[in-house]
């Protein structure tokens, strides 16, 4: 496989983060340096990144239902509570697909598999992501279009493949957003510029795969052959 691809299954890197490393200098086969990302290895060949030995290792998945105030970062000397610390020590080297911010709540995935959370997060894969979100204001059909056409948000194009208004009163409103990529922040800078404040925001879908009955903080592993992504 190639070596951006080996490193990821290894669950060193992303596809991503790998390139960057192989392209800095910072990765050797059988005692070699390397610059190209895909060249070819096999599990016989050594692969080292900053001296340390990459292996295959069996792959885990696990649903998450994150609290809100809980940062998604594995290391943060500021941070109350990590992601990280919900989890028991074998679980040691999974990391989170993507991010949810710290004011926001709901599924997110936890894996040690760098090629899954390549595919799950890059928009070229247009991986569908679902959000309930609780706006602050009523939400017109005009409004919708123009979430759905998108806007300009410092170099950032925002926009939202679906809305779902599930309900409202005369001053906020309730709804089901679905978007196909997560820039920073998206859904909150994306209604900002509607003129809409985000009072809640929770994630209950990442494609086929659903929140449920997960109370915040619990989480589940799943079988790799629920992943349809």
């Amino acid at each position: 496989m190639r070596l951006n691809v080996f490193m990821a299954k290894c669950g060193y890197a992303s596809r991503r983060k790998a390139d960057i490393l192989i392209s800095d200098g910072m990765v050797m086969v059988n005692d070699v340096k390397v610059y190209k990302p895909f060249i070819y290895v096999s599990e016989k060949d050594i692969v080292k990144v900053n001296g340390e030995i990459l292996w295959l290792q069996k792959h885990i998945y696990i649903l998450f239902n994150k609290p809100k105030g809980v940062t998604t970062t594995l290391s943060d000397r500021f941070a109350k509570k990590k992601i990280i610390d919900f989890f028991p020590e074998k679980f040691k080297g999974i990391f989170p697909v993507g991010r949810l911010d710290k004011n926001s709540s709901g599924l997110i995935l936890m894996t040690n598999d760098g090629d899954f959370c390549h595919k799950v997060t890059h928009p070229k894969f247009f991986i569908e992501k679902e959000y309930l979100l609780s706006l602050k204001g009523i939400l017109t059909v005009n409004d919708c279009l123009k979430a759905k056409k998108g806007v300009l948000s410092d170099g950032d194009y925002l926009k939202a493949n679906s809305i779902e208004v599930v309900k409202k009163n005369k001053l906020d409103t309730v709804c089901k957003v679905v978007v196909h990529e997560g820039k920073k922040r998206h859904l909150r800078r994306l209604f900002k510029k509607l003129g809409f404040e985000v009072k809640e925001l929770k994630r209950t879908r990442i494609a086929s795969l659903r929140l449920g009955r997960l109370k915040p903080g619990e989480f589940k592993i799943i079988n790799s052959n629920l992943l349809k992504i």
